[in-house]
């Protein structure tokens, strides 16, 4: 298929009762003819073999960076965030703050 632009959509849902959250991946292409939607499939697991030994397996699926970005805006919305908490904004703001209340303690003087 000779397609001008594809877009990945993926939507998460938090189930409260399973604690589990669902995913679902719709892929939308377009080509000057039609547009064609495909939606993708539960994972299978499949056990590996001896033979796999020492290969590299193939992604199970790979996203570019806007794609990538949108399944890490629906965590988000999901009430996802990062367990480390470092480099956001928040934790960013949250130092500044801290440095400028130091600094009065130190030289004595109001913060901002």
């Amino acid at each position: 298929m000779n397609t001008y632009c594809k877009k990945l959509d993926i939507i998460a849902q938090r189930d409260p009762w399973s604690k589990q959250v669902g995913f679902w991946m719709r892929q939308t292409a377009w080509t000057p003819s039609y547009v064609e939607h495909a939606i993708a499939q539960p994972l299978v697991f499949r056990a590996l073999t001896d033979a796999d030994q020492g290969f590299i397996q193939p992604f199970t699926f790979s996203a570019n960076e806007d794609d990538a970005q949108r399944l890490m805006d629906e965590l988000w919305r999901c009430g996802f965030r990062p367990s480390e908490g470092s480099g956001s904004a928040g934790s960013l703001a949250a130092t500044e703050r801290h440095l400028e209340d130091m600094r009065a303690l130190v030289f004595k003087k109001q913060p901002k």
